[in-house]
């Protein structure tokens, strides 16, 4: 049987690990500037994080191109919702790497911003097409719907302060939606243990939140969401056997970008000079992000390489 070239079935399910793989880059920037250790490391991860957005997004690109229907079908799982919606996240991100080299980064941030709003809209379109139990909240939807939380990180530096803060409030009032409708869900029923890894996204707009009040202010909400912030990481922590019981699955890619971003909020937080916690957390936040987000990347690279990827996540093919 003749193999299937592996651009007609490329999987949404790649992209939050490649999200998760830039905010590690940065995160390593920052770790290499905070505590006196070169750069290069960071500055190599973002070169590979690069490299791999802009395959995953040519091939899916030409996916598209060569049967237009397959968006609609990737779009009819929460997952893979999420998972487009990452493929814009990860260009805004990727933007705050690119600012010492000028104008350049100011074009992929409004990319990314331009892109996240269109998928946004086929989003919406194909959540209505879908029947009620496909339309329930679920913590997938925090990266369509909050995604734009990532604006600040180079919007601020770039000059897009209003911007920025109109991003960060709209993205605001979707989480505070969000949340409380899957805490609802969550008190009449709990997830099945292969869906209860995706609860760790709560992290990411969190330490979102916190970074983009640490950046325009005020610092009064930096200092609510870092709280906030740790509380949920240790509740993770704790929970760390609850949520990954049913094995590495594709869906571990959720668990990539959170502990990124816990990681550079500490960051952040040693520049505000909150000392020792701050410290602790960059350090033992970047070990275990390093070690978590290169194993999710090496497994689900694999599993791309052997088509299995596409083939588990129900990726549509071209």
């Amino acid at each position: 049987m003749k193999r299937q070239p592996l651009w007609r079935s490329t999987p949404p399910a790649i992209f939050p690990v490649i999200l998760g793989l830039v905010g590690l880059a940065h995160a390593w920037r920052g770790l290499g500037q905070n505590f006196g250790l070169s750069t290069g490391l960071g500055d190599l991860l973002l070169g590979v994080a690069t490299a791999l957005l802009l395959f995953f997004t040519l091939s899916y690109l030409a996916k598209l191109l060569a049967r237009r229907g397959v968006l609609m079908e990737d779009l009819k799982s929460p997952p893979g919702r999420a998972g487009l919606s990452a493929i814009s996240m990860s260009f805004i991100v990727l933007s705050v790497g690119l600012l010492p080299f000028g104008e350049v980064a100011r074009y992929v941030w409004w990319f990314g911003i331009i892109l996240h709003a269109v998928i946004v809209i086929f989003v919406v379109k194909a959540m209505a097409k879908s029947p009620p139990e496909a339309r329930s909240v679920t913590p997938f939807q925090l990266l369509p719907f909050v995604g734009l939380s990532t604006t600040p990180l180079a919007g601020v530096p770039l000059g897009y302060v209003g911007l920025s803060q109109a991003f960060t409030y709209l993205s605001l009032a979707a989480f505070a939606v969000i949340l409380f409708q899957m805490a609802r869900k969550f008190i009449r029923t709990r997830p099945p243990a292969p869906l209860r890894p995706p609860f760790a996204i709560i992290l990411a707009p969190l330490s979102l939140f916190g970074m983009a009040f640490a950046q325009f202010g005020p610092d009064a909400a930096f200092l609510v969401f870092y709280v906030a912030v740790w509380i949920t990481a240790m509740a993770l922590l704790s929970f760390a056997k609850w949520l990954t019981v049913a094995g590495f699955t594709p869906i571990w890619g959720a668990l990539t970008f959170p502990a990124a971003t816990f990681t550079n909020i500490n960051l952040v937080a040693m520049g505000k000079g909150l000392g020792l916690i701050a410290t602790l957390g960059s350090i033992i936040g970047g070990v275990i992000a390093t070690a978590l987000i290169f194993y999710i990347t090496y497994r689900a690279l694999k599993m791309w390489a052997g088509q299995k990827l596409s083939q588990k996540t129900g990726a549509a093919v071209a």
